[in-house]
């Protein structure tokens, strides 16, 4: 009885220190979500409550020592079955920095400043220059105002033929030229932009060309680029506006 009432506590000391390791990295992801911080994937949020949920199970109830022999090797052998808990650790530690690069992510792309756009434009495929509005040049006076742009960057691209766009700076030929980042101060302004930029869609030669949100920003590109090309160059922008560097 003396070496399994041994065996019994080693296991019990095990099952503590898994049953303490699991709530710390729970207690660590469900602080994260609880931050108020927004994630650029809400997915993420979805996720990690999962996986939350799951590892809870995880959590082995420490039983009472048993009177017999017998029962002391069973109640055991019971605590060393779940004993590994390097796979639930593994879940939640990497939902923890999904969650954590996504609400880092969404940082970078909320209301963000002419510098970093530019930053992030630069070195891209096919743009070959980019021009920050200022308030003596902004062409549509919309800059710093009430449900204005807080930044707007316009740039050019390769693939357009810049002697057929009308004007002799950037900022002169718009997204024509290439396209054009603008930065919103809420969420809310940029999809209302989004959406006032949609009904011109269908307007043949109004057709501002393509446009999408990821923060407070949006991202337009020229129609005179062919749809393919509009959905690369798109591509290519949102992913250097996301990574972190």
């Amino acid at each position: 009885k003396e070496k399994a009432t041994a065996d019994f506590n080693a296991a019990v000391s095990t099952a503590e220190t898994k049953n303490s390791d699991i709530e710390t990295a729970i207690s660590d992801l469900q602080a994260l979500v609880d931050s108020g911080n927004p994630p650029l994937d809400n997915s993420t949020i979805d996720n990690a409550t999962t996986v939350i949920t799951e590892a809870r199970t995880k959590i082995e109830e420490i039983p009472e020592i048993p009177s017999k022999t017998e029962e002391i090797i069973s109640a055991t052998e019971a605590l060393l079955i779940d004993s590994d808990c390097s796979e639930t650790l593994s879940k939640l530690q990497s939902a923890n920095d999904t969650l954590s690069t996504s609400i880092k992510q969404m940082q970078q792309v909320t209301n963000p400043g002419e510098a970093f756009i530019i930053e992030r434009l630069t070195g891209l495929p096919n743009i070959i220059g980019m021009e920050a509005v200022t308030e003596d040049n902004d062409p549509n006076g919309n800059l710093n105002k009430q449900g204005g742009y807080t930044a707007t960057v316009y740039f050019a691209s390769d693939l357009v033929d810049q002697s057929d766009v009308y004007g002799n700076t950037i900022i002169d030929k718009g997204t024509d030229a290439g396209g054009a980042i603008e930065v919103y101060p809420t969420v809310e302004d940029a999809n209302r932009r989004n959406e006032y930029l949609a009904g011109f869609d269908d307007a043949g030669m109004f057709n501002s060309g393509s446009h999408s949100v990821v923060g407070t920003v949006v991202i337009r590109t020229s129609d005179k680029l062919a749809a393919s090309q509009q959905k690369e160059m798109e591509k290519n922008i949102y992913n250097s506006l996301i990574e972190i560097k």
